[in-house]
């Protein structure tokens, strides 16, 4: 029985491709907005999967980091009103917190996801962008602002490469 949502099925499929198993190494930035070039390189895993009939997906990451493996969740959804996604992350370090969402859509096949956030106790812009897009491998980078979207500032990549 078809419903009033499957007019948008072609948007809320956008992101099909995460769903599965994933390798992943990640290179992120060891101070953020502080002018520091040094940087930290892990490995990790993803295991992405649709939920809410594929309106929303969930990831479940471990990463290799060098003081022990960190755990978090990624939960994406779609709003057909709003012809637009929003992304959440939850840290396995404090997992009662659940961080601001991001809001973003896809275009000419990359997704860029916007919003405010809080970084060393101050409010920043955090900017996600998921590119690369094929059916093996997929890129993600996070950016942040403290001028409010005039500079930005990229302290982590991500580049997901599919497991058998």
């Amino acid at each position: 029985m078809a419903t009033p949502l499957d007019r948008f099925s072609d948007r809320n499929r956008d992101f099909d491709f995460l769903v599965g198993r994933w390798a992943v190494r990640h290179r992120r930035l060891k101070q953020r907005l502080s002018g520091s070039e040094a940087w930290e390189t892990f490995t990790g895993t993803l295991d992405n999967l649709p939920v809410l009939g594929g309106w929303a997906n969930i990831g479940d990451n471990v990463m290799a980091r060098a003081n022990g493996p960190t755990r978090s969740i990624g939960l994406r959804a779609f709003d057909p009103k709003a012809q637009s996604w929003s992304s959440w992350w939850i840290d396995g370090h404090n997992p009662s917190v659940i961080g601001p969402p991001l809001h973003g859509r896809f275009a000419d096949g990359v997704a860029t996801f916007e919003g405010d956030d809080v970084q060393d106790g101050r409010p920043v812009r955090t900017r996600v962008r998921w590119s690369r897009i094929t059916s093996l491998s997929a890129r993600w980078e996070q950016a942040m602002s403290a001028d409010g979207g005039e500079t930005w500032e990229t302290n982590w990549i991500s580049d997901f490469e599919r497991r058998a």
